[in-house]
């Protein structure tokens, strides 16, 4: 019975026309199905964005140690989106202002274990210039205060890579050992410690470091979403002013 059976199950079955001829249409049918994007579509992207706001207004402002599952998932929403609101050159056009991190996976994966916090991370840009402030505190406190550095922002020069993005080419690096609100200046780190500091952070900065793929960027909402493709992390940040005059780059 088993022979048989198996036999039986071998053997093909002729169709008829008309069994071919629906299985025929059913197959004209798929193909015109339009296909399911794995980008969302507006309505989500929209409801995206609003989480991301109402995340941010909620722990009281862009905050990387504070992000939620949901927040993160929103962010994975606007990557899929791939939308920039038009070119890159005018999307670099209207980033001009401050803007700080509140969704930054790799910082909290490997800072927050070792008690060693980066808050806030910010990024002043202005007419293709950017300055980047980071405060810095050890556990305990004990040793605090602010890395900094500024160099220029432009749209890649890179011809391998499909999509928006970016070169950040830092150039001077100092840090501020008191932790006050308005870090120092570049112009003002004289001393042979703070020569140091901006050699060492020029020979670390490998070109590797410098090119940023820009997922989504919103002028209207001031939310920008760039990935640090080393450790395949996508960082969000929030618009949270413009930059002072007084502010050297």
């Amino acid at each position: 019975m088993a022979a048989v059976s198996t036999a039986v199950a071998r053997t093909p079955v002729a169709r008829t026309p008309t069994a071919a001829l629906a299985g025929q249409r059913r197959s004209v049918a798929a193909r015109a199905l339009p296909q399911t994007s794995t980008r969302g579509g507006p309505v989500e992207l929209a409801s995206a964005v609003a989480r991301l706001d109402a995340h941010v207004a909620r722990v009281g402002g862009a905050d990387l140690y504070a992000a939620t599952e949901d927040a993160t998932a929103a962010v994975d929403v606007m990557v899929r989106s791939k939308n920039i609101g038009g070119t890159l050159e005018e999307c670099l056009a209207r980033s001009d202002g401050v803007w700080e991190v509140c969704v930054m996976p790799h910082m909290l994966r490997l800072s927050a274990p070792l008690g060693i916090t980066f808050r806030p991370v910010r990024y002043s840009l202005k007419d293709g210039k950017i300055r980047s402030d980071v405060r810095f505190r050890l556990p305990g406190g004990v040793v605090r205060g602010w890395l900094s550095s500024s160099g220029s922002v432009k749209a890649t020069a890179r011809s391998d890579h499909d999509g928006a993005a970016i070169d950040l080419v830092f150039d001077r690096f100092w840090i501020d050992l008191d932790d006050g609100d308005a870090p120092k200046d570049f112009v003002d780190c004289v001393s042979a410690v703070d020569k140091a500091v901006d050699a060492v952070g020029k020979a670390g900065f490998l070109p590797s470091f410098a090119f940023f793929p820009v997922h989504f960027f919103d002028a209207k909402s001031g939310t920008c979403v760039f990935e640090f493709p080393p450790l395949r992390s996508n960082i969000a940040a929030k618009r949270v002013g413009d930059v002072e005059e007084t502010l050297k780059f």
